[in-house]
Formats: structure tokens, C-alpha cells, sequence
């Protein structure tokens, strides 16, 4: 994998505009219903009550007996219990019913067609879900490539680790239920060996093989839906091509994306507190926390000591409104709780994305370091899907003080939509609103 990769800009309209998955409720409620009501419609068309209490199998057992005890155990125990496979449920309902349905034919059930009609509905509806994944690669696709700003940037080493991770997570997901389907196979056959041939009553009224099969179908269903989840993941990924993204921070298909200062309020970079000439943050910090490693902070940065000499409080509130103005972008001017102060250019304000190539990989939240592309330390997984219909909950934001008001500094000639407003005893609070009337606060 290159450490060099195409940086895209996408307009806001067409970024929010990308088609998105079908809800994963929906999408599940509609194949677990075609199970259920499958399975029910086969115990009515093979009047099954009419022989609960007859023996499960008649004469010797055979493989076919296997095969078909196996099969109606899993769809009831997906009738009862598929609406926990969420989105998996689409691609496991036709497999399930179609695994019912071949030794139910074999042996010339009745209710062979109504196991065929449900498997042929239930792939009809995973192939809608196919429809719609492949449309939204393809848009995806299209964005990035009229969105190319013709630059390139470099991965920090951290990142592409990130991204190897989490390709690697879903492999190794999908070998351990492969691993898992074929020791229950093993078994399954295993065990087999001893029941052929014997009748009901021999095998005291009942069969382990079947149980052992049923579990062996279900991991491997499990196992087929994730490799296909990794194949879709290096289609997807191979059709947009190694593209960063800097998008907007609201709105689209993914949520939980950091914008440019997001966490930074209130901190100044490791190596600044350990250069500057009279700095203590960093030994007032591991005063508060003496089980913190100093290593982390070199990645994370250094909380901003109130009353340090060179970034505390006072030197704040020392600076003219135009110093104050001209420097608006120093993340430890601010409190830690205060919004972040919003450019006047809204093409400014946009979160970067690694690698997004759809819901088959939504990318990795992160933003630039140093001139390099970096995840945040505890943050290198995906960013979280949003579906169709969901735009997300408005979070109450914490409230800037009333009192202790020191001055109102207008910050749009540095280029920003709003005012910094200073107190006595705190960092500086940002407000994209006109400016506050002075006679409410406290001065």
C-alpha cells in the first residue's frame, strides 16, 4: 500500500447528496419476515402437526435425514433469533432457506416449493441490497473523480497501519468462522459415521449429527457473508482508488468525522510545552495525573496549564484585541468546551476521511499533522456508516459564562464568522453569532 494519496474536495451538496444504504432495520425485518413466514407456510403445507409425535426419521438414518433435520433446525432457529443478525440477515435468509429446501425436495415433501419460493424471494431482496451498494460505489466513484484537486499527501506511518488494520480485522473474522465451519463439518461427518444405517430407536430417539450440521450451515453462512463483505470492501476500494478526503464536517454519508480543531481546544503540541522558555504545562499536567506517559502526550498533545507563565490565562488576556485577532487560530486560546471557531470560507472548515469508498469502507477519521495524513491515538476504526433518512441528533453543547467578561474581539477580518469573547478567569469562548450585547454580562 503507497503512503501517497490523491486529496479530493467535494462539493458540500454533492458529498450530502451520496446514495446511502437502506436502514439496517429495514433491511433485516424484511428478510427475517420472509423467513419466518416461510418456514411457517412449509409446517402448514407439510400439515406437520399432524406428526409431531411420530419419530423424527423412518427406517435407517441416512444423510438426507441429516441434511433435512439440519435444515429445518436452522429456520426456526432463524425465525426466532435472525432479527439479531441485523444487516447479515439479508445475505443469511436465502442461504438458510435454500439449504432447507434441497433435502426437502430430495425426499418429496410438499412443502419443497414453498422452501424454493422463499429462498428465490429472500436473494431477490439481497440482490436489491447489491443494487444499491454497487449504485452508491459508482457515485462515489464519479465524486472523486470530478472532485480531484490534483495534489497528493502523504500517510503518517500511524495511518497506514490503521487502514491495514482494519482490512485485516475482517479477514481475520472470516477465517475464524471458516475455521469454525469446517471443524463442525469434520464432526458433523464424524459423528454421521456412527448414526448411518441405524434406525430411531437404535440411536435412542434422536441424532447428534443434525445438531452438530445445523451448527456447522450456520458458521459457514457466517463465513460466506463475511468473505463477501471483504471481497465488496477490495472491489469497492479498488474501484475509487487511494483517495483522502476533505469533506464537510456535518451532514453525508458517515458520521462521527473530526473537524480541523475538534480536540485541540485549550492544548499546545508536546514539543512546544517542552521548547518554550518558561512553559509548565507539561509538569503541571503530570502533577494533576501522574500515571500519565509522557509518550502519549508527545502524540496527543499537552492540556494548557492555567497558570503557566508562557500559555496560561494571563498572557490571553494581556494581548491587544488585534494580537488576540492575529493569533485567533491558536488552539489554546480557547476553552476547552467552546465551539470551534468557524472560517468565513465554509470550504475551510472540512474533516478529513481516509479511504472512503462507500459503506464497504467508511473510512478513517482523521486530520492533518506536521504536513502528514494522521488517525488520533484510540481513534483508528472506521467512521460510522449513516443510513438513509438519518441526519443525526443535535447535541446540547455546553454554554459559555455570563459573568467575568473581559472584552468582545470581532474575529471576522482574521477570517473567521464570529467573535472571541474573553474573561477574566478562563480561555476565550468563540461565538459565530452577531456579537453578544454587553450590557447582559457581568464586565
Amino acid at each position: 500500500m503507497s503512503g501517497t494519496w490523491a486529496l479530493v474536495l467535494p462539493d458540500a451538496n454533492e458529498w450530502r447528496a451520496l446514495p446511502r444504504r437502506t436502514p439496517a432495520w429495514r433491511q433485516m425485518l424484511v428478510a427475517w419476515l420472509i423467513g419466518a413466514v416461510t418456514t411457517g407456510a412449509a409446517f402448514v403445507g407439510d400439515r406437520a402437526w399432524e406428526t409431531l409425535d411420530d419419530d423424527a426419521w423412518e427406517g435407517q438414518f441416512r444423510l438426507i435425514d441429516m441434511l433435512g433435520l439440519s435444515g429445518l433446525y436452522l429456520a426456526v432457529a432463524f425465525t426466532f433469533g435472525g432479527w439479531l443478525l441485523r444487516r447479515v440477515a439479508a445475505v443469511a435468509a436465502p442461504l438458510v432457506l435454500g439449504y432447507a429446501a434441497v433435502p426437502h425436495t430430495l425426499d418429496g415433501y410438499a412443502s419443497a416449493p414453498v422452501w424454493w419460493i422463499g429462498a428465490a424471494a429472500a436473494a431477490l431482496w439481497a440482490l436489491l441490497q447489491a443494487v444499491v451498494s454497487v449504485r452508491q460505489v459508482r457515485a462515489v466513484r464519479a465524486l472523486a473523480g470530478r472532485s480531484g484537486t490534483g495534489r497528493t499527501t502523504n500517510l503518517g506511518a500511524a495511518t497506514l497501519s490503521a487502514v491495514s488494520g482494519a482490512v485485516r480485522r475482517s479477514v481475520y473474522w472470516a477465517l475464524g468462522l471458516s475455521a469454525a465451519a469446517v471443524v463442525g463439518w469434520i464432526a458433523a461427518y464424524a459423528v454421521l459415521a456412527t448414526e448411518l444405517g441405524r434406525t430411531y430407536e437404535e440411536l435412542g430417539d434422536s441424532s447428534c449429527s443434525d445438531v452438530l450440521a445445523a451448527a456447522a450451515m450456520a458458521a459457514s453462512i457466517l463465513a460466506l457473508s463475511q468473505w463477501l463483505h471483504c471481497g465488496w470492501r477490495a472491489v469497492a476500494r479498488a474501484a475509487v482508488g487511494d483517495v483522502i478526503w476533505q469533506v464537510p464536517s456535518g451532514g453525508g454519508p458517515v458520521s462521527d468525522l473530526l473537524s480541523p480543531l475538534e480536540g485541540e481546544a485549550g492544548m499546545l503540541p508536546f514539543k512546544q510545552a517542552r521548547t518554550t522558555t518558561g512553559c509548565s504545562c507539561v509538569e503541571e499536567f503530570l502533577r494533576s495525573d501522574p500515571d500519565e506517559d509522557e509518550e502519549f502526550l508527545e502524540h496527543d498533545g499537552v492540556p494548557a496549564a492555567q497558570y503557566c507563565a508562557a500559555h496560561g490565562i494571563d498572557q490571553i488576556s494581556s494581548l491587544t484585541a488585534e494580537q488576540f485577532s492575529s493569533r485567533a487560530a491558536t488552539p489554546w486560546f480557547w476553552d476547552a468546551n467552546s465551539p470551534e471557531p468557524v472560517p468565513a470560507q465554509p470550504d475551510a472548515d472540512r474533516s478529513v476521511l481516509v479511504g472512503f469508498a462507500g459503506h464497504a469502507f467508511t473510512g478513517l477519521p482523521a486530520r492533518f499533522k506536521s504536513g502528514l495524513v494522521e488517525v488520533d491515538r484510540g481513534r483508528g476504526f472506521l467512521a460510522e456508516e449513516r443510513e438513509a433518512g438519518d441526519e443525526g441528533l443535535d447535541e446540547d453543547r455546553p454554554q459559555r459564562p455570563l459573568g467575568g467578561v473581559i472584552d468582545f474581539i470581532d474575529l471576522r477580518p482574521a477570517g473567521l464568522a464570529g467573535h472571541a469573547i474573553r474573561y477574566r478567569h478562563g480561555r476565550a469562548w468563540f461565538d459565530a453569532g452577531n456579537r453578544p450585547n454587553a450590557s447582559d454580562h457581568s464586565l
